[in-house]
C-alpha cells in the first residue's frame, strides 16, 4: 500500500456525480468559498429532463435567492408562486362553484416560485461552469470506489472514451438513481408511508383566473385579492391529492399521489390519459383541464416514492439531494431538503480540504439526517392521507403545519442562514420538541378522520366554504396567531366527535425497494 505521502496528486478535489441542482448547488458553494478548489461535475444526460415537483417553498426559495443570488434570473424566467391553495369536493357535485376552498387571501410575503426545473437545472450548471467549474456531459459512470479522501477512484465514459481518475471527495448527487447508497446497500423504502405519484405536462389547459373560467364558473369572481392561478393549485381527497402548477412557457403541470392503501387511480392506457381521466372527476380539474392535451414524451411514473439512505456521507464521500433520500410533495419541501444537504456537504468538504480532522462531522450528519428524515415522516405524512380529503381536517392542519414551518425552519433559515443550512431540520432538542407535537396533532387528525367516516361527517364542509387565510404567514412569533386557529379548530373537531368509535386503523404495508429509473416508451416513464 502506497504510503500517503507518496500517493500522486488527485485529478480533482471532488467529483460531482450529477449536475442538477444538488451538485450545481454544491459545485457553486464551494468554488465561491474556495476558489481554488479543483470541481469536475459528470453529468449523464445531454439535456435536462423534467422532475416531479416544480414548486419551491419557502426554504428553498431563501437558498436560491439570498444563498445563491438567483433572485433577478428566477423573477424573470420563472412564474411567481403565490401560496397553496387546496381544493374539496363531495358526493357526485359536478359544480366547481360549490367546491370547498382553503387558501391565501393576499400575496405571500417570501419569495416563492412555480419552477421548470429542466430550465433552472440547466442555468445553475452553466453558472457553476462559466464560476470555474469543470463539465463533462454526457458521462456515464462506469464503476467508482470509495477508497477514502484522497484515494477515491471514478471511471465513467465519455465521447466514446473510457477514462478512470482520483479524487480527494465524491459527492453523489445522481437523484433518484442513488449510485452511492446502492453500491453499499444503505438505501431503504419507506415501509411505513406506500405512496405512488404519476404525472405529466399538459397544453391548452384553461386559466383559473380567466374571464372563460369565470363565465362557467361565476362563483370564482369573488374570492381572494391574489390570484388563484398563481399557487400550487392541490385538488384533495381521501387517500390521494393532484397539484396543478402553471409554468412560465403557458405549460401545466399536472400529477397525483396517492396512498396505496386507500385510492387506485385509472390503471389503464398511457400515464397522460390516465391522469386526464383522474383529474375530470374533480369539478375544479375538469374546468381547467377540459380541452387538455398531454406533452407528447413527458409523462413519469414513480413507485414506492419515499425511500432514504441509512448513511449519506463517510470517509471522502457524501450523498446531497435525492441520492440520500426523498419523502413526499405535498408541501414541495423536496428542495428544501437537497438545499439542507447540499450546504451541509459543502461545509463539510470545506473543512476537509482545509485540513481539518472532519471524522465527528461525518458521524454528526449521519445522525443527524437520519434524526430529521424520521422526524419530518412522523410530523407530517405518517397516515396523513387518511383525512386529506376532508375540508376541516384540513384546515387545521393548514394553520399548524404551515404555521410550525414557518415560526421554525423559514424563519431561521433567514435569520441564521449559516449555521441553519448547515445543519438539518429539526435537529436539537426545540426541533425535537417541534416534531413530537406536530406527529402528535397529526395522529389525531388521521384518528379523527376515521371517527368521522364513522359518523358518516368525513367532509361534511368540503362543498360551499371559503376558508380563506386573511393573515399571511411570517416568520416569528406572530406565525402563533395561525397555530392557535389550527388548535382551535382541532379541538373543536375532538368534541364534536368525542364519544364516536372510530373505523380501524390503516394496514401496515410491506415495503419494496424503491425502483431505479427505466427507459421510457411509448411516452412515459416509469421511475
Amino acid at each position: 500500500m502506497v504510503a500517503p505521502a507518496e500517493m500522486p496528486p488527485t485529478d480533482y478535489d471532488l467529483v460531482i456525480i450529477g449536475g442538477s441542482f444538488s451538485a450545481s448547488s454544491l459545485a457553486l458553494l464551494l468554488k465561491r468559498t474556495r476558489p481554488e478548489t479543483r470541481i469536475l461535475l459528470l453529468e449523464k444526460t445531454e439535456v435536462f429532463d423534467r422532475k416531479i415537483g416544480e414548486s419551491t417553498s419557502e426554504v428553498s426559495g431563501c437558498f436560491l435567492t439570498k444563498v445563491l443570488g438567483f433572485s433577478h434570473y428566477l423573477s424573470r424566467e420563472h412564474f411567481q408562486k403565490h401560496g397553496l391553495r387546496m381544493w374539496f369536493n363531495s358526493g357526485d357535485n359536478d359544480c366547481p362553484n360549490a367546491c370547498t376552498e382553503i387558501g391565501p387571501f393576499s400575496q405571500a410575503r417570501f419569495p416563492t416560485y412555480q419552477l421548470d426545473r429542466s430550465k433552472l437545472d440547466q442555468h445553475m450548471l452553466e453558472t457553476a461552469v462559466g464560476e470555474g467549474c469543470e463539465l463533462i456531459r454526457p458521462a456515464t459512470v462506469k464503476s467508482f470506489e470509495l477508497g477514502g479522501a484522497g484515494n477515491n477512484t471514478l471511471t465513467f465514459k465519455a465521447d466514446g472514451e473510457t477514462r478512470t481518475i482520483r479524487a480527494d471527495w465524491v459527492a453523489d448527487c445522481s437523484g433518484k438513481a442513488a449510485m452511492i447508497g446502492r453500491k453499499r446497500g444503505t438505501i431503504r423504502s419507506l415501509d411505513a408511508h406506500p405512496v405512488h405519484s404519476m404525472w405529466v405536462r399538459f397544453r391548452n389547459v384553461r386559466d383559473i383566473d380567466s374571464n372563460e373560467a369565470r363565465q362557467l364558473a361565476p362563483a370564482l369572481k369573488d374570492g381572494p385579492a391574489v390570484s388563484r392561478g398563481s399557487a400550487t393549485n392541490h385538488l384533495m381527497g381521501r387517500g390521494w391529492w393532484s397539484w396543478i402548477i402553471p409554468l412560465s412557457n403557458g405549460e401545466f403541470s399536472a400529477g397525483v399521489t396517492w396512498d396505496e392503501r386507500l385510492f387506485t387511480p385509472p390503471s389503464e392506457g398511457p400515464v397522460g390519459q390516465r391522469v386526464l381521466e383522474h383529474l375530470k372527476t374533480h369539478p375544479i380539474g375538469r374546468l381547467m383541464f377540459e380541452h387538455a392535451e398531454p406533452v407528447e414524451y413527458d409523462a413519469r411514473i414513480y413507485k414506492n416514492l419515499p425511500y432514504y439512505s441509512t448513511e449519506v456521507c463517510g470517509d471522502g464521500w457524501v450523498c446531497a439531494g435525492d441520492a440520500a433520500g426523498f419523502m413526499d410533495p405535498l408541501y414541495s419541501q423536496g428542495l428544501d431538503y437537497c438545499a439542507h444537504g447540499s450546504y451541509a456537504a459543502h461545509k463539510i468538504i470545506l473543512k476537509a480540504l482545509g485540513g481539518d480532522c472532519v471524522k465527528m462531522d461525518l458521524a454528526h450528519h449521519n445522525k443527524q439526517f437520519g434524526q430529521s428524515y424520521h422526524r419530518w415522516f412522523n410530523a407530517l405524512y405518517r397516515n396523513k392521507y387518511q383525512y386529506l380529503g376532508d375540508a376541516d381536517l384540513m384546515r387545521a392542519a393548514f394553520h399548524l403545519d404551515i404555521g410550525t414551518y414557518f415560526i421554525g425552519p423559514v424563519q431561521l433559515v433567514y435569520r441564521l442562514t449559516d449555521r441553519e443550512f448547515s445543519k438539518m431540520p429539526y435537529d436539537g432538542p426545540i426541533g425535537a420538541g417541534f416534531a413530537r407535537f406536530m406527529a402528535f396533532y397529526n395522529r389525531r387528525f388521521e384518528r379523527l378522520a376515521r371517527k368521522r367516516i364513522a359518523n358518516g361527517t368525513y367532509g361534511r364542509h368540503n362543498l360551499n366554504e371559503r376558508m380563506y387565510i386573511k393573515i399571511s404567514f411570517v416568520g416569528g412569533p406572530k406565525v402563533m396567531g395561525h397555530i392557535l386557529r389550527g388548535i382551535r379548530t382541532w379541538l373543536w373537531l375532538e368534541l364534536r366527535n368525542a364519544f364516536t368509535r372510530p373505523i380501524d386503523e390503516l394496514p401496515e404495508p410491506k415495503g419494496k425497494m424503491p425502483a431505479t429509473t427505466m427507459p421510457a416508451t411509448a411516452g412515459q416513464a416509469t421511475v
